[in-house]
């Protein structure tokens, strides 16, 4: 754990009623400094639970990174300093302190608001720091804090009440800031931690153009969605403290297109020392009317436009990733409102937006006129340093689809989707973290990650735990959720020591771990077997039925033997192996006592002193049994999953043996083809489910077969198996200085790629003659690296050739 030091600074708020419970505060903060000589500054920010910096009016930053409960990590923002630009310098931010009264949020710890900004020179002199009475803050009422949610497991819509000077307090101007106060110490100040992943950059993407203007009418036939159901459900409380006027995400969600009987003209706007816009100006008919603009493939990040209205209006703008089958954009609940007195606004939302098409729906008596909206990216900054190429455009279509997927879904940490939740979930970082290293060639993001959990208090945890997702909240802090997500976790620091050689850090989480595996095995029941796990997870499908989870899921028991193995490989603790081996021994004897449909269950139970499979069977069951070093030596076991399971099995499937879904069965099925060297049948698999899902357009991978959750995290990994498995160029192993190369061509005649280490770059290439059966290699490896070839079995016959030389076998 590195802790950050402020030279000067104290965490900050505003004045708040004391005994007075408020779940949402949209604060603003604001001081001046002056820069004599133009140089580069630093400013170092810690907030909860988001803020957004200015310099000068123009958006510097938005953050924290996130971490756990009573942490904050400090993001270092570096400015440059013109000689134009000396002189007064102006300083804003605006904080949003999320809250709600059932603490359930999957992106942040929901804790009180808090800002602590330490400004400091080239030379390390400070210029500011809060905790001084140089920094005002106050209430900012122009965002409605009672509203809607926009999922069930995340904060509060945007909606905004402005006039033209609404804002002009971040600039400084002078009656603008007059009701502005001293700001008050926080009691109890959090631990401060050094962000280690990088900086997201602000690139900006355009729309394609304007695709369509039609009216709006209510449809009440039409149904408002999942998303609206499930936030009202987990979040009653809450709801019912909105009042009538504040809810409209409903009557957004049930209107539908009809033929605009308005009047518009688009034209373009020469803008100086700028590329021209388009500008659109148009006025209502019969009803309220909507634009929509559109890309070929979806982007994550802030929406910015700037409008001019000739009397109040309200603005809807609604983002999303997909169409309807009828080519329109439904309604959801990631919906900004702006209710706007007559004026021209330039408008950024807060919160990234995964957008593909964004509609801007005006409610107005009077003309509009309205630059084509741009995202403002917010993502992993990717450098292109991982990269994948071969003759086969549909794999590089696969590669690049994933390699985005990851993108849009990393940032300060690992998130499962990049809108509807933002959570760092376990299980889904095991595999979006192969991409991770492969793809971008850093650890950093991944480390933060991990950390955050080991964080977590163990005695607050049940059974010492982990949550399943975070940082995130409970009303319950101490329920972790699926409880074997825990698991996933260890694999993953195992992975990570590998990947990193970063001991010490292994050692700095040796206690959270212990007192994990001290209440896992406690766990353990007469069978030998972990029992009595409360919340469990396999795959979004039959598999993740109680009675296949319940009362014992061998699964999940075999996932737990892989975790206590993996655990005493890095810790070396003898009663881990123990147990491990106990519990292997007890489920390796199930084979011998299959069930009626010849496999097995998914589930077991314990009666008479003994243990007995049930008969439920599932492809998601059998792939996570695998993954865990079960059934090696079972050659009819592994034929069947090879060949009569999958999306698109070789074989026709048994009827008795339940499917798998995406998430995370397959992705599970993927990684264990890829490491029994069935590339064949893995890269037929992948095309058959990554090409439909592509065929839709938005350019990323989904969480399921359908594109209802249209960008999920986790499929990183398919890009990291095309690497590793197709080019055979493997994921560098820094603690041993070793990489694995298996070249699979198949029917390919050449791929290339490339990789990072903290040594420098790793280089492949090679090209196939299928009909001399010759491979000829080019690797280019850092000093003091190894490479450790394994040729498959397609391969014996064939020549290889490695920089030149042959190949010895």
């Amino acid at each position: 754990m590195k802790t950050y030091e402020f030279k000067q600074a104290r965490a900050v708020w505003i004045k708040t009623e004391e005994n007075k419970a408020v779940y949402n505060q949209f604060a603003g903060f604001y001081t001046e400094l002056n820069v004599e000589t133009a140089e580069r500054i630093t400013i170092a920010v810690a907030a909860r639970s988001y803020y957004r910096l200015y310099i000068n009016g123009s958006i510097c930053a938005d953050g924290p990174a996130r971490t756990a409960k009573g942490y904050c990590r400090v993001d270092e923002i570096m400015k440059e300093i013109t000689a134009e630009e000396t002189g007064k310098i102006t300083v804003a931010l605006e904080v949003l302190a999320i809250d709600k009264p059932e603490k359930y949020s999957n992106d942040c710890t929901l804790e009180p608001g808090m800002l602590v900004v330490e400004i400091c020179g080239e030379d390390g002199r400070v210029l500011s720091a809060t905790g001084t009475k140089a920094w005002r803050g106050k209430n900012l009422k122009y965002r409605r804090l009672l509203v809607e949610t926009m999922s069930h497991s995340r904060g509060i819509t945007e909606w905004y009440d402005l006039n033209e000077k609404s804002r002009s307090w971040i600039v400084g101007q002078p009656g603008e800031l007059q009701d502005m106060e001293e700001t008050v110490h926080v009691k109890d100040e959090p631990v401060y931690l050094k962000r280690r992943a990088p900086y997201p950059t602000y690139r900006v993407h355009m729309f394609d153009g304007l695709q369509r203007v039609t009216d709006r009418k209510t449809a009440p036939e039409i149904d408002p969605g999942m998303v609206i159901t499930l936030s009202k459900m987990m979040n009653r409380e809450w709801y019912g403290q909105i009042p009538e006027e504040n809810y409209f995400l409903e009557a957004v969600c049930k209107e539908k297109d009809a033929p605009f009987t308005g009047i518009y003209r688009r034209e373009k706007k020469k803008k100086e020392y700028q590329k021209d816009v388009m500008t659109t100006e148009a006025s209502s008919g019969e009803n309220d009317f909507s634009m929509v603009w559109s890309r070929r493939e979806s982007e994550l990040g802030f929406i910015e436009f700037t409008v001019n209205t000739e009397s109040p209006c309200v603005i809807d703008m609604v983002n999303s990733d997909h169409v309807t089958l009828k080519g329109e954009v439904k309604g959801n609940t990631y919906v900004t409102r702006y209710c706007l007195e007559k004026g021209t606004y330039h408008l950024t939302t807060m919160e990234p937006k995964l957008t593909r098409y964004v509609k801007l729906i005006f409610r107005t008596n009077g003309k509009v006129k309205v630059e084509d909206p741009k995202i403002l990216e917010y993502t992993y900054p990717d450098e292109n340093t991982g990269w994948f190429e071969c003759d086969d455009g549909d794999l590089n279509r696969i590669y690049d689809a994933s390699r985005k997927t990851l993108r849009l879904n990393t940032l300060d940490i690992f998130m499962d989707c990049p809108q509807r939740e933002r959570g760092g979930w376990l299980c889904d970082s095991q595999f979006t973290s192969y991409g991770a290293w492969q793809m971008f060639g850093d650890l950093s993001v991944e480390k933060d990650f991990i950390e955050n959990f080991m964080l977590t208090d163990p005695d607050e945890m049940e059974h010492a735990f982990f949550p399943e997702v975070y940082p995130g909240s409970k009303k319950d802090p101490g329920d972790p959720g699926i409880e074997n997500w825990s698991f996933w976790l260890i694999t993953e620091l195992a992975d990570y020591y590998d990947r990193s050689g970063d001991h010490s850090f292994v050692e700095a989480c040796r206690g959270r771990v212990s007192r994990f595996i001290e209440g896992v095995l406690s766990r353990r029941g007469e069978s030998g077997l972990l029992e009595g796990l409360n919340t469990l997870f396999v795959d979004w499908s039959l598999s993740n039925r109680d009675f296949c989870l319940k009362p014992i899921s061998i699964p999940n028991n075999c996932l737990a033997v892989h975790m206590l193995e993996q655990a005493y490989r890095l810790y070396g603790v003898e009663e881990w192996k123990q147990a491990a081996g106990e519990m292997h021994e007890i489920i390796e004897k199930l084979d011998e006592m299959p069930g009626i449909f010849g496999g097995g269950g998914d589930g077991a139970v314990y009666q008479n002193g003994q243990l007995r499979r049930t008969d439920c069977a599932t492809e998601s069951g059998a792939a996570l049994e695998l993954w865990s070093g079960f059934h090696k030596n079972d050659r009819r076991y592994i034929r069947r999953f090879v060949d009569s399971m999958g999306y698109s099995p070789r074989f026709r499937s048994d009827p008795n043996v339940g499917r798998s879904n995406l998430f995370i069965g397959l992705m599970i099925r993927f990684s264990v083809l890829a490491k029994m060297g069935e590339i064949d049948a893995l890269v037929r698999e992948m095309k058959d489910l990554y090409l439909g899902e592509m065929r839709i357009g938005s350019g990323t991978l989904f969480e399921n077969y359908s594109g209802f959750s249209g960008c999920h995290g986790f499929n990183a990994a398919a890009g990291a198996f095309l690497t590793n498995y197709v080019l055979g160029l493997g994921e560098p192993k820094q603690r041993t200085k070793t990489i694995r190369i298996s070249p699979n061509p198949g029917n390919l005649f050449w791929a290339a790629g490339r990789a990072r280490c903290e040594d420098g770059e790793i280089t492949m290439n090679w090209n196939a003659d299928h009909v001399t059966h010759e491979l000829e290699i080019n690797l280019q490896m850092p000093k003091g690296w190894k490479a450790e070839y394994h040729i498959p079995f397609a391969l014996t016959a064939w020549e290889i050739w490695v920089n030149g030389e042959q190949l010895k076998k």
